[in-house]
């Protein structure tokens, strides 16, 4: 057990900060749910998410002033919809910015876009700076009890049921997925398609 949390000592905090950076809570979570196991420590998790997030944002925000609108024009989709998009940003650009961190797959886009707006960047870095700290809480948190969770149940049914409880959560997932996501997703790759 030492050398799994030297290793995430080591690894477990870049790994975490690089996740989040890009758009996933997937390895946030699972650093949330090992700080629960006392393998993480949870300040740093937290801080690092945050961190990672909000790094990442001021990335696509700068990428979205420098070559915003040549990525705009370059994407029909974004073209077409750029003039509301950029109107609904900045006029409720303190909502905006707070909904698109929680609607997964669109954050990276939405830092473009915001970056491409008319926001100003004072403006941007204390409202992302809000948005990124009370995230990283809030993911945080679900991953800890999840981490909680998982604990019970290999205490209590050992590691076999630990992996049926993870293959059930799976299922459950992917029939959602199935369910109500999918259709979503074919209809955003059909409209990329389309000249």
């Amino acid at each position: 057990m030492d050398w799994a949390q030297a290793f995430l000592e080591e690894y477990g905090y870049w790994a975490v900060f690089a996740w989040t950076f890009i758009e996933g809570e997937s390895v946030f979570v699972a650093a949330a749910a090992l700080s629960a196991a006392g393998l993480m420590d949870p300040w740093k998790v937290i801080t690092t998410a945050a961190l990672g997030a909000y790094v990442g944002h001021l990335f696509f925000f700068a990428l979205g002033r420098w070559k915003g609108l040549a990525i705009i024009e370059a994407v029909p989709f974004l073209r077409r919809h750029y003039p509301k998009a950029n109107l609904i940003l900045d006029r409720y650009a303190h909502w905006s910015i707070f909904i698109f961190q929680y609607l997964y797959g669109t954050r990276i886009v939405a830092a473009i876009l915001f970056g491409a707006s008319t926001i100003g960047l004072g403006r941007f870095l204390i409202l992302q700076a809000i948005n990124c700290i009370t995230w990283s809480f809030v993911i945080y948190t679900v991953g800890h009890a999840l981490g909680l969770a998982g604990l019970a149940i290999l205490h209590r049914f050992g590691i076999a049921g630990l992996v049926v409880a993870v293959l059930v959560v799976l299922a459950v997932a992917l029939w959602a997925y199935f369910r109500y996501g999918h259709d979503h997703v074919k209809n955003a790759l059909n409209d990329r398609r389309k000249p």
